[in-house]
This record gives structure tokens, sequence and C-alpha cells, in this order.
């Protein structure tokens, strides 16, 4: 029996416990702090999550049907059906029913030193470590800032609210939520940039205010080459949207696939659909900030002026070469 010690208890630290339940390998999740999804975001998840992981009833709030799509406060895009587009979930309470099923363990701080792997400074026999500790892991220039409210504003539980402006590489949201709406703002400029442009979003009673690191730098290659990273650790969340937990738990499969078959997971990565559509994210991104705001105002009208399905395609990373050849031309391929 393999025994492998995984650090940090997100969705992809999770998700690879539970991919290895009743298999040659013992999995042990260390979480350091005291409770699992603390981390703030917006809780959006698109679909095709539940093609890896059954989502629990009770942690769904709501699911989405549409979205309002608004440039420098002109709305664009008022699209509504029946297909379910994506989930907005309670992450940590999603978290807390997977950590169930697992061996997790809070309070648990690791270390390796000197080839050792301590837990709260004791060692433990451990075969492999993964990392999946998410932006805590990396320095500051793989990630961007993140800021949010959480109001008492009711927004349709069916629509989310997505905002973009001329002079920023990055957008605003409403969500819905439990008892009213997560309404924040992400992107390449400081925090004060953000709080300003976030004025003008802000509706209803402000209950808290939250702010995180969110990786834009796609997949970090020296860490796909070490071999131990998944998740946001790895670089595994979408540049142009944000959206981290379904890649992350895509990347804990692909770790699970492999350690079970004995193959290496920097090539199986690689070969995967995500890999590539990580990769065209980052790239879109890294050509913008190249060529600065000029740049920045000609990717929101090249998104904008799409078809909304196809939107939606490069959104989910569920696009091919010719899709990108419409959306974008010959710039990207």
């Amino acid at each position: 029996m393999m025994e492998l010690a995984i650090v940090g208890g997100g969705p992809a630290g999770l998700s690879l416990a539970y991919f290895l339940r009743g298999s040659k390998i013992n999995a042990t999740v260390y979480e350091g702090l005291s409770d699992v999804g603390l981390k703030p975001c917006a809780w959006g998840v698109m679909k095709g999550i539940e093609d890896y992981l059954p989502i629990p009833k009770e942690a769904i709030i709501s699911e989405i049907k549409g979205f309002r799509i608004y440039l420098d406060g002109k709305l664009l895009y008022d699209i509504k059906g029946r297909e379910i587009l994506g989930y907005i979930v309670n992450k940590p309470k999603f978290l807390r029913i997977l950590g169930e099923k697992v061996d997790l363990r809070l309070n648990s701080k690791v270390i390796e030193k000197d080839g050792k792997i301590l837990v709260n400074d004791k060692e433990i026999e451990a075969d492999k470590v993964i990392y999946a500790n998410g932006h805590y892991s990396f320095k500051g220039e793989y990630a961007i800032p993140a800021i949010q409210y959480i109001t008492d504003y009711k927004i349709d539980p069916e629509i989310v609210e997505m905002y973009f402006f001329s002079d920023l590489l990055g957008y605003g949201w409403v969500f819905p939520e439990e008892d009213g709406s997560k309404i924040g703002i992400g992107g390449y400029a400081d925090v004060n940039f953000l709080k300003e442009r976030l004025k003008s979003l802000v509706k209803g009673k402000i209950k808290a205010f939250q702010g995180a690191k969110v990786a834009d730098y796609g997949v970090i290659e020296d860490r796909l080459s070490n071999g131990n990273y998944i998740g946001e650790a790895l670089g595994t969340v979408y540049a142009v949207t944000g959206e981290g937990i379904r890649p992350s738990i895509i990347s804990a499969k692909i770790m699970a696939d492999s350690l079970l078959n004995n193959k290496d997971f920097s090539k199986e990565f690689k070969k995967s659909k995500l890999y590539w559509s990580l990769q065209i994210h980052a790239k879109v991104i890294r050509d913008s900030k190249k060529k600065g705001t000029q740049s920045i105002k000609g990717l929101e009208r090249v998104l904008l002026k799409t078809p909304p399905e196809l939107v939606l395609k490069f959104a989910l990373g569920d696009f091919t070469k010719i899709d990108l050849l419409k959306i974008f031309g010959r710039m990207i391929i």
C-alpha cells in the first residue's frame, strides 16, 4: 500500500483523495486551516463538474441558466434559456461533504525538511507528497488581486452578471448567493483601482468584504515537470474567466489516473484538453498585457461581438482551433 500525503484541503486535494478511495493508494489530506473552503471566491462552477464528482443537492445554491454582460455600464447581452450553464455552490459545504468521504485532517501544517515530511513538527511516513495548496504556494507574480462584497441585494438566482471596462484587463461580477449577492471585481490593477471601479456595481446593504489572490499565469511549467502539484498550485485556473474549481478537480482526476496506472503525470497532463485550453487562456491574457490599453479594448470588443454560444465554449475551455479562428482570427493559433 502506497502512502500519499496531500497538502491542501481545497477542491484539488480533496478530489484527489476521493478519486483514490478504495485503491492501492492510501491518501491523507492535510489542511493547514481549521476548516475547508475558507478562501473567498464567487462560488461559481461551470457545467461539466458533475462528470467527475457528484454535486450534493444541499451544496447547490442555484442553477445558472443565463447571463448579462455589460461594457462600461451598458448592457450588451441579456440571455437566458432552459439549459444549465453552471452552478453557484456553497463551496465550504461542498468541500465539507467531500471531506467526510476521505481522510481529512484539519489544522495540519506540512513542511518538508532534510528529506523528512513533518506535520505540525512531527514526522510522518509518506511515499509521496502532492501539493494542492493553491495560490499560497507561489509568489505574487503568478496571481492577481480580486475583491468582493457580500450584500443583501437580490438578483435572479438563475442569472450571473459580468461587467467589463475599457480600461481594465479583468471584470466585475454579481453572482447570486444564499441571502443576497456576491459583488466583486478582479484584474490587472492595484486594489485601490479595483475598489474604485467596484463602487459603481455595489447594490444593497454590505454584510462583508473579502479579498484574495487568483492564479492567472496558466500552467506553471516547472511545477508540471516536477509532477507533484495539482490545482491552483499548478496554475489550473482559466486566466480569462478566473474559473478554478472545475479545472482543479479535472487536474486531480488526471493525477489519480496517473498514480493508479503508473504513468507520468506531466506527460498525461500535457496530452489533456485541459492543459491546452488553460494555456490558450493564458496566452490571450499575456498578449493583451504586452500591448497595453488598446489591446484590452480590442480583446473585449472581440469577445463581446462574438456569438454568445461561442463565448461560452471559450469560457468553458471546450473550444477547438476552428472556434479560436472564428473568435480571434490567426492571432492566437
